[in-house]
């Protein structure tokens, strides 16, 4: 059964006030009669001050009653509106509100109302702790590492990451940026964008590593920034800059020689010994250039993981005087003595390997190019062949 409270009071209160005035007026009424039939020379103020009194009396019990029953359906609605707002702050359980069985419709739909605001909040607040869960575990996991910064610089937030460019202990967190970065330029970077300054992205150098540090300064005040390890792109960048270098000088070499000789047998008037010198070398130069091809090809294909060597038994000192071959007018301008020969412990054994003869040949030319390049002159770049797990037939892997 459904009572409508704003039905409900007004109706008990006025019953109770109104039939307690009834009863008076009647109290009144026989009072007055009784007094002026009864009573010998009762004066009319007599019976007047009688009636006053019944209907004192009357009024007194009437509100007394209607104060009784107010406080009983009181102290029905307060208990049961503290039994819904007890089960209202308990959003995070599972516990619904309850009116707690109560009849009066309006506090039946508060708790229905709490019971749905309940949940929705629940849902809100578990999805909103997924979330955040989420963006933390994302953030820890990116390679970039990522600081938060107060507008007074200091450090609220910071991944795995951070910790390790920076060198940032785990106890950075609220204590101010000036104090735990050591390097002036970053912290001056940090700190300009804390205070709310537009700050051009800068790349300084830590230690041994090449940060990129990007600071942005957020609406709200402090700033965001982000901190990028560029070490390995710039040294790849120089790797490739002297690879492109090497490269164009190697390449330059035999086309030099190529164009030199063609034109020479193209202007010039040569015996047939001459010419077929030339032509030799022009040869040779040509062959020069395909192997400076294949071997590009081959470092694209190492680095796309295509490459795969092609062993075959290969004399290594042979091997060692060949690639020397074009490098010998180079030593000879720069006094630069060369000797290929066997170590004492291959004395006894064929000093051939399985290797392949190209790759070989590439890891000599890069020895010796660069050891003319660091050896002064009246130097001597020696090339000695050791044995080492020989297999049956002198031929030791490579």
């Amino acid at each position: 059964m459904r009572i409508r409270l704003q039905l409900l009071l007004p109706l008990v209160v006025g019953l109770l006030v109104g039939l307690g005035f009834v009863w008076a007026a009647a109290g009144v009424g026989d009072a007055v009669r009784g007094a002026l039939s009864t009573v010998p020379g009762l004066t009319r103020e007599r019976a007047v001050e009688s009636a006053v009194r019944a209907v004192l009396v009357g009024g007194v019990v009437a509100t007394a009653s209607a104060a009784i029953v107010a406080a009983i359906v009181a102290r029905m609605i307060v208990v049961s509106l503290s039994r819904v707002g007890h089960a209202a702050r308990r959003t995070a359980g599972r516990e619904a509100p309850s009116a707690g069985g109560t009849p009066v419709a309006e506090i039946q739909d508060a708790a229905r109302g709490v019971t749905r605001v309940t949940g929705e909040l629940r849902d809100r607040h578990g999805r909103a702790a997924r979330e955040q869960a989420d963006l933390a575990a994302l953030v820890e996991a990116v390679s970039e590492g990522i600081l938060q910064l107060t507008g007074t610089g200091r450090i609220v937030r910071m991944n795995r990451a951070a910790g390790e460019l920076l060198r940032l202990p785990a106890q950075a967190l609220g204590r101010p940026v000036t104090a735990m970065v050591r390097h002036p330029e970053l912290r001056r970077l940090l700190v300009r964008g804390a205070a709310g300054e537009a700050v051009e992205p800068g790349e300084v150098l830590v230690d041994d590593r090449r940060l990129m540090v990007v600071v942005a300064p957020q609406p709200e005040g402090g700033a965001v920034a982000t901190v990028m390890d560029l070490t390995d792109l710039r040294r790849l960048e120089e790797v490739r800059r002297d690879f492109v270098a090497n490269a164009s000088h190697e390449l330059k070499t035999p086309l030099t020689s190529i164009r030199g000789y063609a034109e020479t047998l193209r202007d010039g008037d040569l015996d047939a010994d001459a010419r077929r010198d030339f032509l030799d070398i022009i040869a040779r130069n040509a062959e020069r250039l395909q192997r400076i091809v294949d071997d590009l090809l081959d470092l694209s294909r190492l680095e796309s993981g295509g490459w795969q060597p092609a062993l075959e038994p290969l004399d290594l000192l042979e091997a060692a005087r060949d690639a020397w071959r074009p490098f010998a007018d180079r030593a000879a301008a720069q006094e630069v003595a060369f000797s290929a020969a066997a170590g004492e412990d291959a004395a006894g054994h064929d000093v051939r390997g399985l290797a392949d003869s190209r790759a070989v040949a590439q890891v000599f030319a890069n020895l010796f190019d660069n050891a003319l390049r660091y050896t002064p002159a009246g130097g001597h770049v020696a090339v000695r062949v050791a044995a080492r797990d020989a297999a049956p037939g002198g031929i030791a892997p490579a």
